[in-house]
């Protein structure tokens, strides 16, 4: 009682309900501050955001746009077919020309090739298909803002229906679309996640009023989360996704911290005291424990920011963002709110329950645990061994960018791609550029060498199509190919072509494969191996375009894994040395989350890699894990992998700094928090798989996965594994040598005993 009293979380509790109406004012005044920015976070999120800083995609990229003005910075694709007639016939080429006119006509719209001049590069070999480039003066985000408007003009023009299709794709209608299924899916996660949570909380506490505190604190929390993230925005890349990642997390613990304090302060009311000081010891115990939770999770996602990608930096930020406010409510204006409501919190009951010691649940979760310790070998083994069996697919995780494919079957981005696909080849709707800088120039004493590279670009059988200026049209020689060159006709092909000081020239590579394949990244990495060879010194190469980007993505992620990991478990490791003041404690918690997240990765990959159960939840199986996902994952499960560790293992400290008795104090603590931690899982599983019904597949493989993490860490992790190991380790759990006990701040959780003597030597195993 005396370390309750002496914590900073119980004074902390008591100021909250002294002032309790400064602390809400101040929390409104920050809502009502984030108003402003959160009604632009919409048109601030970035669709890009994915470049490598100084990779060879990167270079092709910037070069595209700063040095190629004679092509348009951003362009659209319009593809035309049919089924029953071809391209030259009359009907499709007056259909092609009014959706030309329509284009021209629409906002932001430069020009419209026409394919019936270069029919060998924009007509497909069926003759009933057809691609035109829409070249934008728009920039991106007024590429963005005018995508329906071209949408509308293109099926205004041929509305859908009749024998001739007519479809507008390329990057403008594929973020467009992407936010538009990004809002819906999250509108529709909320409103599946927010009653199903409400109805759990409503059967965990017996009280509208109770149950309805830690959902309103929630939201509360991610609006102002959501105008921070905003603000963020307006200065740097931030990407679309963040705002589902966001949600998806500020929910889900917002949910969560707040469900552990308001039950420790009913617990602390039913034994007898006054409001604040059942405010003060709900603080000093579950309060700190959500602290340390909080900073876990916060610790485990700064793992983010060292991966060099903005996008993944963005969500990586965002995440942390509504993890810090959820906790930061659940630590001020939570207690300030308990103070006005007092006894109150119990009203509006539902059904009848005690409130005294109303974790325990007529000895259940003791015996349970009791009957785990009494064959704890069993209880591991069996347990490690479910877990490998759900780990063992990881072995083929396969990395992959976003493509049409993440979208909906009758998506109009993907429709348009997948009819492309199957015209021109997989490889035609994302091309390979190579950009080459030559000093001579390359229409000049450089024509040579730019020819010697395309020719060993055709020649290569994984490749289908070589556009260049040595490439224009079938010829013999380099003579020839320079003639037709310098003719012109060539002349508007040529301008895209080459650079604005003539001494760079791009290439686009049509693959026989698609651009996300293994065999399109070998080819990727062959070709910036072997092409350099074939330039004389001075001159330089680079290859990019989509398939440059997924190899560059998959490298600088494959690079992070180590630091990234290293980071997380030597900084959770420490913070949980620090609060639990053991040695062996913080090493079983980080060796449990590895196997969980382990296990969790087999999930994904048996599901959203290799297919299984696709039809059930919806979706077409890309054959690879969004590049993100995993390295995301990682951090997000560490972290709140740790959530219910630390509730759980804060009460059993107490217990043991009580009684002295490990069994026991496993025993009881499992008793004291496992309804609750049950509650708090099924609210995390709602939220978690309320996304995993998303339309696009990296939030719906995200959200599964963090569904069916949640849910092993809370059964199979937190109720057989913590008991067993902890049994094996008997009093080794507590063991912190007595010379690092004396240095270490003394910020442990505080029980409601004396402290357990510190010794330099290692306990006797139980």
């Amino acid at each position: 009682m005396k370390e309750i009293r002496r914590s900073v979380f119980h004074r902390l509790g008591g100021f909250a309900v002294r002032r309790r109406w400064w602390v809400v004012a101040v929390w409104v005044a920050a809502l009502v501050a984030a108003f402003v920015p959160l009604r632009e976070l919409g048109d601030r999120l970035s669709q890009g955001g994915f470049e490598v800083p100084g990779s060879e995609s990167e270079r092709v990229q910037l070069a595209v746009q700063s040095e190629f003005t004679g092509q348009f910075e951003f362009s659209d694709q319009l593809v035309m077919r049919s089924e029953s007639v071809t391209v030259d016939d009359p009907r499709f080429r007056e259909a092609f020309g009014d959706v030309r006119a329509a284009l021209l006509e629409a906002p932001g719209v430069g020009d419209v090739t026409d394919p019936y001049a270069t029919p060998e590069r924009s007509i497909g070999p069926d003759g009933r298909t057809l691609v035109s480039t829409v070249g934008l003066t728009d920039d991106q985000d007024e590429a963005l803002e005018h995508a329906d408007e071209l949408h509308d003009a293109v099926h205004g023009a041929v509305p859908h229906g009749g024998d001739i299709e007519a479809y507008i794709t390329g990057a403008a209608p594929f973020y467009s679309e992407f936010s538009e299924v990004t809002q819906h899916d999250l509108e529709r996660a909320e409103a599946i996640a927010l009653p199903i949570s409400l109805l759990i909380l409503i059967a965990a506490f017996g009280s509208l009023v109770a149950a309805g505190m830690p959902l309103a604190l929630a939201l509360f929390g991610l609006a102002i989360s959501f105008g921070i993230i905003s603000l963020v925005a307006a200065a740097t890349t931030v990407s679309i996704f963040t705002q589902n990642v966001a949600s998806m997390i500020g929910i889900g613990v917002g949910i969560d911290y707040s469900l552990f304090v308001v039950s420790r302060y009913r617990q602390e009311l039913g034994e007898g005291h006054d409001v604040r000081e059942a405010v003060a010891r709900a603080m000093a115990t579950s309060g700190k424990a959500v602290m340390v939770s909080a900073l876990t999770v916060v610790i485990a996602l700064s793992g983010t920011l060292l991966v060099d990608i903005a996008a993944f930096r963005s969500m990586g930020l965002g995440a942390m963002i509504a993890v810090s406010i959820a906790g930061l409510a659940a630590l001020t204006i939570l207690p300030a709110l308990l103070g006005f409501v007092g006894r109150k919190i119990n009203s509006l009951r539902l059904g009848r329950r005690r409130l005294k010691d109303e974790e325990r649940s007529g000895g259940l979760w003791h015996r349970w645990a009791m009957l785990v310790m009494r064959r704890p070998w069993f209880a591991l083994i069996g347990s490690l061994a479910l877990l490998a069996l759900l780990a063992w697919p990881a072995r083929n995780l396969r990395l992959g960018t976003a493509g049409p494919d993440i979208f909906p079957p009758d998506s109009e981005p993907r429709v348009a791609a997948e009819a492309v696909a199957e015209a021109f080849g997989e490889g035609r709707a994302a091309p390979m550029q190579i950009l080459i800088e030559h000093p001579e120039g390359v229409l000049e004493d450089g024509f040579e060498d730019v020819a010697e590279v395309a020719g060993a670009l055709q020649s290569d059988p994984s490749i289908l199509q070589v556009d260049s200026i040595a490439t224009l049209a079938p010829v013999a020689s380099v003579e020839e190919a320079r003639a037709v060159a310098a003719s012109p006709e060539a002349a508007p092909v040529i301008q895209t072509m080459v650079g604005n000081d003539g001494k760079a020239t791009l290439l686009r590579v049509v693959t026989a494969d698609e651009p996300g394949s293994d065999e399109v990244r070998e080819l990727v990495r062959r070709l910036r191996e072997d092409l350099p060879a074939l330039l004389p010194a001075g001159a330089e190469v680079a290859v990019g375009g989509d398939p440059g980007l997924t190899v560059d993505l998959n490298e600088e992620i494959e690079s992070a894994i180590i630091p990234v990991v290293a980071m997380v478990l030597t900084l959770s490791f420490f913070l949980l040395l620090l609060f639990f003041r053991s040695i062996l404690l913080p090493l079983k918690a980080i060796l449990m989350n590895l196997a969980s997240v382990l296990a969790t990765y087999g999930i994904v990959v048996f599901i959203f890699q290799e297919g299984h159960f696709q039809e059930l939840l919806g979706f077409s199986a890309t054959g690879h894990i969004e590049s993100f996902v995993p390295l995301f994952l990682f951090t997000i499960l560490f972290g709140l992998s740790m959530d219910y560790e630390v509730f759980l293992l804060a009460r059993v400290r107490e217990e043991y700094l009580r009684t002295g008795d490990n069994t026991e104090a496993v025993g009881w603590g499992l008793e004291h928090t496992a309804r609750i931690i049950t509650s708090a899982a099924a609210i995390m599983v709602t939220v978690f798989g309320a996304f995993a019904f998303a339309s696009l597949v990296p939030i719906k493989s995200m959200g599964f996965g963090l569904a069916a993490a949640v849910f092993l860490d809370a059964t199979l992790v937190r109720v057989v594994l913590v008991p067993a190991t902890m049994r094996l380790m008997g009093d080794w759990n507590w063991w912190l040598p007595g010379w690092l006990d004396r240095i270490l701040p003394n910020v442990s959780l505080e029980g409601v005993g004396p402290e357990p003597p510190a010794s330099a030597e290692a306990p006797a195993p139980a």
